[in-house]
């Protein structure tokens, strides 16, 4: 699945799955933050509403999924 088409049936927007993705990959929240060039307070709250929406019980979960 493209980006576009995992977001959609997992419900997350197109930024929550570049996020979740680079978790997936064993990325940390500050390396993720650099990456994607945000702020790491925001990738902390994209990980929040992931987890959330994912039903997951934590991050390792999420990646997962």
């Amino acid at each position: 699945l493209d980006d576009d088409a995992g977001a959609g049936l997992l419900g997350l927007t197109a930024r929550e799955t570049q996020v979740l993705s680079l978790v997936a990959q064993g990325f940390q929240n500050k390396n993720i933050a650099e990456e994607l060039k945000l702020s790491e307070h925001t990738v902390k709250l994209h990980m929040h509403h992931i987890i959330s929406k994912l039903g997951a019980s934590g991050r390792t979960q999420a990646a997962v999924l």
